[in-house]
């Protein structure tokens, strides 16, 4: 395993629920505005989550950490652009 995957699959239990469910919604593609508005909260408070889930997995990139979701089965490939609840 590498030490990104590693380092994310130690830290993800770090992750709040709702850092969680901005993850997934990173993993899908969605924009720090759609998924605003898709978890009916502010773009300023999904930038936090953001920041948050940066440092709390050890990644500065959105695409890495995307990477990282799906490698770990935060998402699958099957379920990416569709309504998941």
């Amino acid at each position: 395993m590498d030490k990104k995957l590693q380092k994310g699959r130690e830290r993800l239990a770090d992750l709040s629920l709702r850092e969680r469910d901005v993850l997934k919604e990173i993993a899908s593609g969605l924009s720090n505005d759609e998924i605003a508005a898709k978890l009916f909260i502010s773009p300023h408070t999904v930038k936090n989550h953001v920041s948050n889930i940066y440092r709390k997995l050890g990644i500065d990139d959105r695409t890495q950490v995307a990477l990282i979701a799906l490698r770990l089965g935060i998402v699958s490939l099957d379920n990416l652009g569709k309504e998941q609840n």
